[in-house]
């Protein structure tokens, strides 16, 4: 089991969420977020668990009662035990979302992740032109890209499916985005794209501003039905200063 980390919290957007994070990637991001922090970035307080194995980890969740649990972290199709510990929390009857780069899930490993008891797959796109992508990453686009014309062809009515990228200027920017949305477009124009903005974790990169991210999603969303984005980092620290801001609480093994 590779879940080294786990965060909540009891209110976000009218529902509660567990995130269990994953150690280990293939990839080799430049402006990981990891490199900011192994934790969850919004978090306000930790709390330990005693024992980190599995069962307590549910044990946990069950005592949580959350609506959503995201699989994400690093890379989550590392994990050899992924498929089992998907089909346990399956039996919680909670929603379970696999955030993923997408470069390992094959046809017959979605459908046994399906079968097991996943609801959704969100694969993330780092840069979609591969010259770009093989300097942000160390790795090749095609995987991705056939991973989620995989995930397109999944006839299943109860299994969700998004495409997520992340604008990031100079590596993948609004011209950059607009092709992704083509190719998704070639595919299926009901596909769901959500655009996330570069939270700066290192030097390297700047975070996007609003008149970028708005470009960003009004070129998109002249190719696919629905296009959605998150806030700029700097707009959810500011929102962040207000009374009903969401908690998010870590959850960790204590040292022994």
């Amino acid at each position: 089991m590779n879940i080294y980390h786990m965060s909540y919290t009891p209110r976000f957007v009218g529902e509660r969420m567990v995130m269990l994070s994953f150690k280990g990637c293939n990839f080799r991001c430049l402006g990981c977020l990891r490199k900011k922090s192994e934790r969850d970035i919004y978090a306000e307080r930790v709390e330990y668990l005693e024992d980190w194995t599995l069962d307590r980890i549910i044990e946990k969740i069950r005592e949580l009662r959350p609506h959503k649990i995201y699989l994400g972290g690093h890379e989550p199709t590392l994990d050899p035990d992924l498929t089992c510990i998907v089909e346990k929390l399956s039996e919680l009857d909670v929603y379970i979302v696999l955030m993923t780069n997408g470069s390992l899930l094959t046809k017959n490993y979605i459908h046994e992740l399906i079968k097991a008891g996943l609801n959704e797959v969100i694969t993330s796109v780092k840069a979609f032109d591969n010259e770009k992508h093989m300097y942000y990453t160390g790795t090749s686009i095609e995987p991705v890209l056939n991973a989620i014309m995989e995930l397109a062809e999944v006839d299943d009515p109860n299994f969700r499916f998004e495409v997520e990228t992340i604008l990031i200027p100079g590596i993948n920017g609004p011209e950059d985005i607009e092709r992704l949305a083509i190719f998704l477009s070639r595919i299926d124009k009901s596909i769901k794209l959500f655009i996330e903005p570069y939270i700066p974790s290192v030097n390297t990169f700047r975070e996007p501003t609003r008149d970028e991210l708005i470009e960003t999603v009004t070129r998109a969303m002249k190719h696919l039905y629905v296009v959605s984005y998150h806030p700029l980092h700097s707009e959810v620290q500011e929102m962040r200063k207000g009374k009903r801001r969401a908690i998010f609480i870590d959850i960790l093994p204590r040292k022994k």
